[in-house]
This record gives structure tokens, sequence and C-alpha cells, in this order.
């Protein structure tokens, strides 16, 4: 008897399963009842953030700038804050003004809508800078910002996202991370793009976007390192403790593959890990954590525009755990807001310790190797050097007297000449 052969149905169960195991994967942006919310007194709103920063910008018009020309997808300004002594571009060491010299952080924080806490530190990082100009002379505070403000350049991009800021404000769903279509910023830059470290669903909270840049957002940040060579940059998270050296990507986790200055940047990592009162860990990112990110900022700035020391660091938190919702996972309670500011402070005096020593060791051996030349070449001016000595010694000894003459003129007396005296002689 023929045996045939029957089309089997689709199998539901399984289907069901890998939908329900590939979803189970995907962080979920809906939002949640949340077991506290934010105190508007405490924290910034959108309206207050601009205008607080404007303040304190206008109060110190020779220490800090403010541009809002970098705007989001609707519209809303990014405030990029500049903090520098710009009195001194107009003093000069050599052909060099000091401006140049000062070695430039980045700091850029918000990327992530729901992180409020990162930009509340960079708000407290500017108060506490500032009024360091009044402190007491001498005081720990007054060093500090003198220092900073001799001594550095540094530029802070406040709100990254303000459009999925806006979005929390107004629908109150605090677990929004995206921009205003979703997209995870920190996964949409141009390094590893769309590998397995991020996700295509635009219902994830690590949605990719459709290509690299696709958000307007990112546009603030790669023109800024286009124009600037800066020598650090940190992007500001919250909802743990860590502090990620490069690289987080899921090739790097493949090849093993580490930043080529690893080893500094993993000293930074450490001291700045030693700071604070709270117990932060600290490496290179794909073996500090078991999952991979593709497409992030810290490790585009680190691949790509070849910045020195590139960092994500995450303020503050105890990691996802049970019982967490989304406002309290990665920011305090309002009333705990200040001592939590505090708490992470040193992180920034640390780092601007650090790099400043290390810009001065980077600066002192590049102007040696400019007033010290190779030794090929010192051998070789030593050896002209002697001959034009020698030639000019030759063409005017001559002239010197007898016993200092390298040596004695000889009268040379020729056949002829005493032919000619034996001649007078005969005849006399």
């Amino acid at each position: 008897m023929e045996e045939r052969t029957r089309k089997q149905p689709p199998n539901f169960v399984t289907l069901f399963i890998l939908l329900y195991l590939q979803c189970s994967q995907c962080g979920d942006v809906k939002p949640k009842t949340e077991i506290y919310l934010p105190d508007y007194s405490y924290y910034h709103n959108m309206q207050r953030l601009g205008q607080h920063l404007e303040e304190i910008v206008s109060r110190n018009p020779y220490y800090l700038k403010l541009e809002k020309d970098y705007i989001s997808r609707q519209g809303r300004p990014q405030y990029i804050i500049r903090m520098t002594n710009f009195s001194d571009s107009h003093k000069f060491t050599g052909s060099y003004s000091l401006s140049q010299h000062k070695p430039k952080i980045l700091l850029s924080c918000g990327e992530h809508a729901r992180e409020f806490f990162p930009i509340e530190s960079v708000i407290y990082l500017l108060q506490n800078i500032t009024s360091g100009l009044t402190a007491s002379k001498g005081s720990h505070q007054e060093n500090f910002s003198r220092n900073v403000l001799s001594k550095l350049d540094l530029f802070i991009i406040a709100m990254v996202n303000p459009d999925g800021r806006h979005y929390i404000e107004e629908t109150g769903n605090y677990c929004w991370r995206g921009t205003s279509t979703g997209v995870d910023l920190n996964r949409n830059f141009d390094w590893l793009f769309g590998g397995r470290g991020s996700s295509g669903n635009s219902k994830d909270e690590e949605y990719r976007g459709v290509h690299a840049f696709s958000e307007p957002e990112c546009t603030v940040l790669t023109e800024i390192t286009a124009k600037y060579k800066f020598d650090v940059f940190i992007s500001l998270h919250s909802g743990i403790r860590q502090i990620y050296v490069p690289f987080a990507d899921s090739l790097s986790k493949k090849e093993k593959r580490v930043p080529y200055n690893a080893e500094a940047q993993l000293e930074l990592a450490q001291l700045m890990s030693q700071s604070t009162p709270n117990t932060f860990t600290y490496g290179i990112a794909h073996k500090l954590n078991d999952y991979v990110a593709d497409g992030t900022i810290f490790d585009y700035m680190a691949g790509v525009r070849q910045i020195p020391f590139s960092f994500a660091i995450e303020l503050w938190g105890e990691g996802d755990h049970k019982g967490a919702r989304c406002f309290d996972l990665f920011n305090p309670k309002s009333e705990d807001l200040q001592k939590s500011l505090e708490e992470v402070h040193p992180i920034y005096e640390t780092l601007f310790t650090f790099i400043i020593e290390w810009k001065e060791k980077q600066l002192k051996e590049y102007f040696s190797q400019i007033d010290e030349p190779p030794t090929g070449l010192s051998f070789a001016y030593a050896i002209v050097a002697f001959i034009i000595l020698v030639t000019i010694f030759l063409s005017v000894q001559h002239k010197l007297p007898y016993y200092l003459r390298l040596y004695h003129r000889r009268r040379v007396v020729s056949l002829r000449s005493l032919s000619s005296t034996f001649s007078v002689m005969k005849i006399t």
C-alpha cells in the first residue's frame, strides 16, 4: 500500500513558547505602579532645569557659557554648558595659548529619560564649583574651584534626550527610556550597530532604531567631538554603582578586545570607585557584565573618536531586584537626593585631579621631545658645528700672533731666486 505524506499543522504551542521567551528578554517600557515618585521641589522638571542652568551661567559669565543651538527631534534644547576660565585664552606660552593645553572633558547625561539622578549630579557639580569662587580663601572648596577653572576645559551636555524626559512628565510613565520615537540613544551609535546587544523591536527598551544615528539627538555628540579634541568622555547613568571601561559590544566580548590604554583607564576607574562611601565595581564592560551592548556612545567615543579616557558610569542604584519598579530603580527618594549627590561628588573631584596630572605629564613629555632633538640629529649637529669652527679658524689663523697659529708659515725660496743671488755675488 502506497504511503501518503501529509502536511503537518504548525505547532502553535512551540511557536507561543518561542515568542514568549523572545519577549521575556525584552525590557518592557509600559508604566508600572511606582513605589515613590519625584518631588519637583527637590528634583528639576524640564522647565526648572532650563531656568536654573541659565541662572547659574548668568551669575558666572567669566567662567560659564550656555549653548542651546542643538535641539531634539521635537525642538527642545539639549543645553551645552562650557566651564573654564575664558580669560586664559588671552595668555600665551610661546606659540600656544594656555587654553589649548587644558585637558578637555565632556560629560553627557540624560541619554535615558527615566534616569533623573545623573542630571541632578551635574547641576550639583556646577553649583559646587561656582560657589567655591566665594568660599573662604584656602578652603578645600575654594582650592577645588580655582583648580578646575584654571586647569580644565569642561563641557556638559545636561539633557541629551529632552523629548524622552518630556514624555515622562506628560504621561507619568517613569519606565520610559528612549527618545520620542522610543529609540535607545545608547544603542543608536555607529559602533557595532545592529549587533545582538541591542534590539530591532520598537517595543523593547533597547530598541536601536532603523539605522545608526537615526535620532537627531545624536548630532550634538558627534559634532562636538569632531570640533574639539577631548581627553575624556563620560556617559553618566544610574541604576547600579558601576564604572565601565570600553568595550561593551558583542564582538569585543568574543575577541576579548580592550582599549589601547586599558591600564590607565582601569587605574582611574579604581580611584573613582574608591572615592565614595559606597561600593562601586569597575572593569572592562564586557567582562564586568554578562550581557553585551552594541552601538553604545562610550564605545563609539573610544573606538571611533579615539578619546583616551572613555567611561560609562552608573552613579546610583542597587541594580535590578525583586519588587523594583522604575523610578526607584534609577533614582533615590526626594528626601535622600541631597545626601546621594554629596556621596557621588568625590568621583568628579578624583576624575579632575587625575586628568590634570595626566595632562601635565603628557605636555612635559611632548615639549621635552621638541626641546631635545633625537640623538642622531644631535651628533650630526655637533659634526657640522665642528667643521664650521675649524673652517673659520683656518681662515683667520694667519692673523693671529705667531705662537697661537695652528701651523707656522715658512718662507719658500725658489731656485731662480738663488741663481740671481749667486750671480750678484760673482760680479761683486
